[in-house]
């Protein structure tokens, strides 16, 4: 009985994927315009993650998992291109690799999510999908990443992390022999925090700890609202031998951010051994890239805005002082709605200056936003950098890539160029000699691989 179950939740979920795909291909050949293929495409990706949440659910309560009754054991990518050029990118060669058994995403615009990382002196990849499942590549082959076994089901044991598009993981790191994962969790009732596990990493078996947690959860019942999906941060990045880096969001609790007794809306320093954290920037919505360069001491991230105001910012010398952003005193975008109280918009006013008031001026901003998300150094000197963008306007210059270039002080932007790809760009990592970018697609749960010729 129980095998002739797993055969009918199999077939049921290899008919959704198919239709699911059917549909994207469907209306991104066919559509009338942009906005109606959205729409559709939208609406069956809603459609299709919650009846495949409700067979996980169904599935959990039996101490199973839906990703296993695909592959117990792979996640396998199959080929859609190799070694493609794209004109804006004269010495890079292009690869692209997809995959239907990641099933839950961290947008409805998304098909699947992953997070990546290098790892064993960058000849191997380690990928994280947004409900906790872990697997490794060789990079000469990445067609078959083998999964590992680990406890992050007996430390995530919320219903909502493995089957709602605004929990889950957030980012991975791997600094030497350690992994660390970040992502939402729940506190008590209504109360979400962020938390860090970490683990020795092996191939078979991670053994989760707590690394650390925010001191405070932001409660679903606040004056701001809230909403995790939108203002969750998560990234981290290695800072030295003793510190790691990790963006917080506001959880759309917007005064936390202006609040030092308050981890959210942060760029905190964790010192690995003790643990301990200290602010090294405040005022964020929502950072969702980072990147820290040893080499001249700086640090530049992404950051959400909300109805436009995307930033990207620099904090050059951050261990100095403590510095201010300024949401949401100031940002240049909007409220998403007008309605608001006259006590939120005296919290919240959004001023159109960062400067003016005491705060640090982006070195660029997106009016509209561009669904900003991971920046990565792409050359040797730390002036050139990739940034994602997600959203689902082309228009705006969403799903694709941004190529900024800094003046030699990294001060400013002089030179900005944008490249479409179609997909949502989730999240990007760099081999350490720069010439191999990986990006994880979760428009198509696929893998965009350059290589520098």
């Amino acid at each position: 009985m129980k095998i002739k179950l797993n055969y009918i939740y199999l077939i049921i979920i290899t008919f959704l994927i198919s239709l699911l795909i059917f549909g994207y291909l469907l209306n991104k050949k066919s559509s009338a315009s942009k906005k109606n293929e959205i729409s559709n495409i939208l609406q069956q990706l809603k459609t299709r993650n919650i009846q495949i949440g409700k067979i996980q659910k169904n599935l959990l309560k039996t101490d199973k998992n839906i990703n296993n009754l695909i592959n117990s054991k792979e996640i396998n990518f199959k080929i859609v291109f190799e070694n493609k050029e794209l004109d804006d990118f004269k010495d890079y060669s292009f690869s692209k690799y997809t995959t239907n058994e990641i099933l839950f995403n961290g947008n409805r615009g998304a098909i699947g999510t992953g997070f990546i990382d290098f790892y064993n002196k960058d000849k191997s990849v380690f990928l994280a999908t947004y409900d906790g499942i872990f697997a490794f590549a060789e990079l000469n082959n990445l067609q078959k990443f083998n999964k590992i076994d680990s406890n992050i089901n007996s430390l995530v044991q919320y219903e909502k992390f493995y089957l709602h598009d605004q929990y889950g993981i957030k980012d991975i790191l791997i600094d030497e022999n350690t992994l660390y994962v970040s992502y939402i969790g729940k506190r008590e009732d209504n109360c979400y925090d962020l938390k860090i596990i970490s683990t020795e990493l092996n191939k078979e078996y991670l053994n989760f700890q707590i690394f650390y947690e925010t001191s405070n959860c932001v409660n679903v019942e606040n004056s701001h609202g809230f909403y995790p999906a939108q203002g969750a941060g998560g990234r981290i990045v290695k800072l030295d031998n003793s510190n790691i880096l990790f963006t917080t969001g506001d959880f759309r609790n917007r005064p936390l951010a202006q609040n030092l007794k308050s981890d959210f809306g942060k760029i905190l320093k964790i010192n690995t051994k003790n643990r301990k954290a200290k602010v090294i920037s405040f005022g964020h919505r929502n950072a969702q890239g980072l990147y820290y360069s040893k080499k001249f001491n700086f640090i530049i991230s992404t950051e959400h805005g909300p109805k436009g105001g995307d930033e990207i910012n620099i904090n050059l010398d951050p261990l100095k002082k403590i510095k201010n952003f300024g949401w949401p005193i100031s940002s240049y975008g909007e409220h998403y709605y007008k309605n608001y109280s006259k006590k939120i918009l005296q919290e919240a006013p959004l001023n159109k200056s960062h400067k003016k008031y005491g705060f640090e001026e982006p070195i660029k901003y997106f009016v509209p936003s561009i669904g900003i998300s991971q920046i990565i150094p792409f050359d040797d000197n730390d002036t050139a950098f990739l940034i994602g963008a997600m959203g689902n306007e082309i228009q705006d210059q969403d799903l694709g890539l941004h190529l900024i270039l800094l003046n030699e002080k990294r001060q400013k932007v002089i030179n900005h160029k944008y490249t479409l790809l179609n997909e949502r760009v989730r999240d990007m990592i760099t081999s350490n000699d720069r010439k191999t970018v990986i990006i994880f697609l979760e428009s198509t749960s696929s893998l965009l691989v350059l290589k520098r010729m």
